[in-house]
């Protein structure tokens, strides 16, 4: 199993700190969803009733897995014709390191606000030794030909929540921009007991970015989740910031440098427990 080796900073304490006031102040819901972006700029890791889904154009032998869903055509919402995916983790290689394409390094982990007393698993790892790697849970039954898929749950966070990602460009633990332009945003599968949120940062949006520290609102979705599995498309221009943060100084995301992609519960249910498969890039 592979293990990241990575930095991480103090923007999560401060982050988290500046997220509590702003859920005392009265936000709840989506609103605690944008704070957890801002809460877990850098994060500390360890570890579709949704639309039907597109696919990128680009895949290449060596960016598509052995997954059934990986290589299936699908339609987006508006009725397009078939499209192909451009997988950044498809899970079946049963590891914490997303694909190895397309200039693409990155590893899952968890984060979440420090409640006293709250669990999540697969546990944080704030001080990145890879002691204890983000691990993938074996599908039971299996989904189709999937028979992985990255999982968080846990219960008891009180501040914004939890939830878990990874970098898109992060070699030896120097986390860098990755040039998503050439795609229209994200498709993924997923399931889970409480809806969580899509959040994907750049420059305006991430502490590498130099425009956010403590404040980062990442660019954001809500996923209505069920315990059903559901295929949902995110295009990037859907994403929107939380409102609470720091302005990102644009009025949409800049897919040409994008640092993470998280997914987050908040506070509304006491546990949480959430499933994503085949995610992907698509055109």
């Amino acid at each position: 199993m592979k293990n990241r080796i990575f930095l991480r900073s103090l923007n999560l304490v401060l982050g988290g700190l500046a997220i509590a006031a702003f859920v005392a102040c009265g936000d709840d819901g989506d609103g605690g969803a944008g704070g957890a972006g801002g809460g877990t700029g850098s994060g500390t890791t360890t570890g579709s009733g949704g639309a039907t889904s597109a696919s990128s154009g680009g895949t290449d032998a060596a960016s598509t897995s052995s997954s059934a869903a990986s290589t299936t055509s699908a339609t987006t919402g508006a009725g397009a014709g078939p499209q192909s995916l451009e997988m950044i983790d498809d899970m079946e290689d049963n590891d914490n390191a997303i694909n190895a394409a397309g200039g693409r390094v990155g590893y899952w982990y968890t984060f979440n606000d420090g409640t006293e007393g709250a669990t999540q698993q697969p546990p944080p790892d704030p001080e990145g030794t890879g002691e204890t790697p983000f691990t993938m849970t074996e599908l039971a039954p299996a989904r189709g030909q999937s028979a992985y898929a990255a999982r968080s749950w846990g219960s008891g966070f009180t501040a914004w929540g939890a939830g878990f990602g990874f970098d898109l460009n992060s070699p030896e633990g120097a986390k860098a921009a990755y040039d998503a332009s050439a795609y229209t945003g994200i498709t993924l599968w997923a399931k889970g007991t409480t809806s969580a949120t899509v959040m994907i940062s750049d420059p305006g949006t991430d502490p590498e970015g130099g425009v956010c520290t403590d404040e980062c609102d990442k660019w954001q979705k809500s996923l209505p989740l069920t315990e059903e599995w559901q295929q949902f498309t995110i295009p990037f221009a859907d994403l929107k910031q939380g409102g609470w943060g720091t302005p990102a100084g644009t009025t949409a995301i800049d897919a040409s440098k994008l640092y993470s992609i998280q997914f987050q519960v908040g506070i509304d249910d006491a546990e949480f427990d959430v499933y994503i498969d085949d995610l992907a890039f698509y055109n």
